[in-house]
């Protein structure tokens, strides 16, 4: 497979597509990944075990926005080096990135561990489902290196404009973790903690895989892991770009975190509707997410090599393509929102609940495009501050406080007016990227930072 890519030569239509979809590939297989702990759980164990798979994974995918923050800093400055053909410096990147992200991983994995209890109290977590739920947390924090190890990975191929590989990784993982579930899910009937068991194993796999992979791939420079040395310097920039975005993927998910607590509030039905909703959204979510990921570092290649005109118009063919599958699964939700959840349950009580969530929320799908689109391409610009202010202006101000007003105000409120929440905040959020991206545009900022 290719090792690196230049992403600033080339017919720009086919460069986009030949190098977003890996991304949408490894994006579904990620996505299939998180939802086979569910729909297995959901065949071999009852609600309070789906309830507590869903609850421990969002709190999971949560900590893992924070990571991935961090690594988009690494694609960032990584594509522009490669862009600029500073070779030396995307080593020196690494070097840096590594022992950063190896101590992160320690630090989070035992924050987790030591608060995992009043956290998971504050998500109003159903009690029936309390020990599960805590079971899958408590495993799943032994695992946060793997995770913090497959992203790094994936972030440093992504900014040489290779997304082939990173699809391979999850890919071996997401069937590893499959055979694994239903070993110790079906087959030894360990419920949630088999399930965590599961997404540890297969995540360490793919790091193995990852690390031989860098350490014996041919590219045009030399990844040294012997004597890896820290520079201060480009610390700070990895922080500088990455921090926004940690702390954005934090908040946001936060936000969403709050919304599943008043999901719980409304029952171990509601509470499995919403979780699988969101399991469902990782696909939906993921064709936009992924032109976003793949636009990150073509901008960062394209504006380290000066050519800005590029970078605009890859914006643009992004945001095109991702609204044509958001309108597809638009339509879907609004007429078939019951095939959708019942992917993952039988459960006729969850499949009302999730079906109403989705009448309404469906309505983000038309707006994620704008929103992600716009976001990959300001990271990819660095200007990861503007973006993740928006991004956490738009859910504290407008998501949170809307799905608060309509469940404590409603006599009898359901997911149905729960779903408004999410398409509301995203309308500001896309309002305000427009109008940050006609100001760059008119005063001639279109530069990497």
């Amino acid at each position: 497979m290719p090792q690196e890519k230049d992403l600033t030569q080339g017919n720009l239509l086919s460069t986009l597509l030949f190098f977003a979809l890996p991304f949408i590939a490894a994006n579904f297989l990620q996505a299939l990944y998180g939802a086979a702990d569910l729909i297995i759980v959901g065949k071999f164990c009852n609600s309070n075990v789906v309830s507590a798979v869903a609850t421990g994974s969002q709190l999971l995918q949560t900590l893992i926005f924070f990571i991935t923050g961090l690594t988009v800093s690494a694609t960032v400055l990584i594509g522009k080096a490669f862009g600029a053909r500073q070779y030396d410096n995307i080593v020196k990147i690494i070097n840096t990135m590594s022992i950063c992200f190896i101590i992160a991983a320690i630090i989070m994995s035992l924050f987790v561990i030591l608060f995992a209890n009043p956290i998971l109290n504050a998500l109003q977590t159903p009690q029936e489902a309390f020990n599960d739920t805590f079971d899958y947390v408590l495993v799943c924090a032994f695992g946060l290196i793997f995770i913090f190890g497959y992203n790094a990975i994936s972030a440093i191929l992504r900014g040489l404009g290779n997304s082939v590989a990173p699809m391979f990784f999850v890919a071996i993982a997401c069937f590893v973790n499959i055979f694994l579930d239903i070993l110790l899910v079906g087959k030894y009937s360990m419920g949630a903690k088999g399930a965590a068991v599961a997404t540890v194993i297969s995540q360490a796999i793919s790091v193995i895989i990852g690390i031989l992979y860098l350490r014996h791939g041919n590219f045009v420079f030399k990844f040294q892991f012997r004597n890896i040395k820290f520079d201060i310097q480009t610390a700070k920039e990895l922080f500088k770009i990455g921090l926004p975005l940690s702390l954005q993927d934090t908040l946001i998910p936060l936000s969403f975190l709050f919304i599943f607590s008043l999901a719980n509030s409304m029952g171990v039905a509601a509470s499995a509707a919403y979780g699988s909703v969101i399991r469902l959204n990782a696909f939906m979510m993921l064709p936009a997410g992924s032109f976003a990921m793949a636009l990150t570092a073509l901008t960062a290649q394209n504006l380290g090599a000066g050519n800005v005109k590029r970078a605009v118009l890859a914006l643009k063919l992004s945001i095109l393509f991702a609204f044509m599958f958001g309108f597809i699964f638009f339509i879907w939700q609004q007429f078939y929102p019951r095939s959708a959840i019942a992917i993952f349950t039988t459960d006729e009580e969850v499949l009302k609940a999730g079906s109403l969530y989705l009448k309404t929320f469906s309505f983000d799908y038309l707006l994620v495009p704008f929103v992600f689109c716009l976001n990959g391409f300001f990271f990819g610009c660095g200007r990861t501050i503007f973006a993740a202010l928006n991004a956490i202006c738009s859910a504290f101000l407008i998501r949170v406080p809307v799905a608060f007003i309509l469940c404590s105000f409603i006599s009898g409120a359901t997911l149905f007016e729960l779903g408004i929440a999410a398409p509301s905040a995203s309308v500001l959020t896309t309002t305000s990227a427009v109008l940050y991206l006609v100001y760059l545009s008119k005063t001639n900022k279109l530069t990497v930072r």
